[in-house]
């Protein structure tokens, strides 16, 4: 089986879902990326002047010519596909299968579409492409989604229910081999630092976190456009020595953090644009690691996320009960342990990676068939 995976993106460090896709599916992939028209396919640009075979191209021109006139780019796409001839198409995003819709109809080849986040929430991106999710939605085969809140809104969209999957991604295996020792006071964020995972929010909480334990440290891995603001916030409450801004890591980095944390936290609420999560893939990580989690209701966080369990919720904006929470779990090092234990049982017997990847392999063979 040959698979084409389209992505706007590959190899970034926040996407994480899509490489696993890239190296676990079963088959033979293919991989377009670089912007949501692709502009590679693997390792070499798509360029519209490839020399290709005779039937091929009698195909190639019959389609490209039958309707509106394509630009050339889109013409490069969409030759190549026809060319090697994939047995399904994967689109990451729901946007990515949305700006292609068109090319991808021409080939004739099953589509499933994998919604991540943003794609199903952002108000402007539902606004831009609302014809194409409907046209999309009519053409797929198979349509994923990351969470039970997230099935609800493409089912609003206008997805049709009985097309939709409900497969949460997992994390790497290798989470599952942390241990931290739980003796120390510091917590651990990982996450781009944009409006919906609200880096200030957290700065905020742990404000209070150190009233109560001076000693106590927040790590908070991650860069984007509110890096800047975060980190002036930090220094002007004069909390430098106990707030650590790491920028943008790798795994490597972010294990060994783990291993000396005694808790995750992540403060994610819904954009002013409408921007929410899937199911980030920080937290799973962490339960992984056998590290509680304190996080809010949103998105599909409630999905893997046990209140008082495997960690705490906390309602969208409440600083004061996450800072309250951190500070039960700082007060009290077993109780992080025990929640941790309990937190990566729960990973294990429902949110591996394999459980992810076999449910998706599945999905794509009967798009194929």
């Amino acid at each position: 089986m040959k698979i084409a995976i389209l992505s706007p993106r590959k190899g970034a460090l926040t996407e994480t879902f899509i490489s696993a896709h890239i190296d676990l599916l079963d088959g033979n992939k293919i991989v377009y990326h670089s912007g949501r028209l692709p502009k590679m396919k693997d390792e070499q640009r798509l360029t519209a002047r490839n020399h290709i075979a005779v039937r091929a191209a009698r195909k190639i021109q019959s389609v490209l010519f039958s309707g509106n006139t394509l630009l050339i780019q889109e013409k490069a796409f969409l030759k190549s596909l026809l060319r090697e001839k994939p047995d399904v198409i994967l689109a990451e995003y729901g946007t990515t299968a949305a700006y292609n819709i068109h090319l991808i109809e021409k080939s004739g080849i099953p589509l499933v579409i994998h919604f991540h986040g943003f794609d199903a929430s952002e108000k402007p991106i539902l606004e831009e492409y609302a014809e194409r999710y409907k046209q999309m939605f009519q053409y797929a085969t198979a349509i994923v989604a990351v969470s039970s809140v997230m099935k609800k809104m493409l089912i609003n969209l206008g997805a049709p229910q009985e097309k939709i999957v409900q497969t949460c991604y997992g994390p790497n295996e290798s989470y599952l081999g942390i241990d931290s020792s739980f003796d120390k006071k510091k917590f651990l964020a990982i996450g781009r630092m944009v409006d919906k995972k609200a880096p200030h929010l957290l700065v905020l909480a742990f404000q209070k976190v150190i009233v109560a334990h001076p000693d106590a440290t927040l790590t908070i891995i991650g860069d984007g456009p509110l890096f800047r603001i975060t980190s002036e916030l930090v220094n002007n409450l004069g909390l430098g020595k106990n707030i650590l801004l790491k920028g943008a890591q790798g795994s490597t980095f972010i294990q060994n953090e783990m291993k000396d944390s005694i808790a995750f936290v992540q403060h994610s609420r819904t954009a002013e644009n409408g921007d929410m999560e899937g199911t980030p893939v920080a937290v799973l990580e962490a339960q992984a690691a056998a590290l509680p989690v304190i996080s809010t209701i949103h998105a599909g966080i409630p999905d893997v996320v046990l209140h008082g369990k495997t960690g705490f919720l906390v309602n969208e904006g409440d600083v004061k009960a996450m800072s309250q929470h951190m500070i039960d779990l700082a007060n009290d090092f077993e109780m992080a342990r025990q929640m941790g234990r309990t937190a990566r049982q729960r990973i294990i017997e429902n949110f591996t990676m394999k459980h992810h990847i076999d449910t998706l392999n599945d999905v794509i063979k009967k798009s194929v068939r």
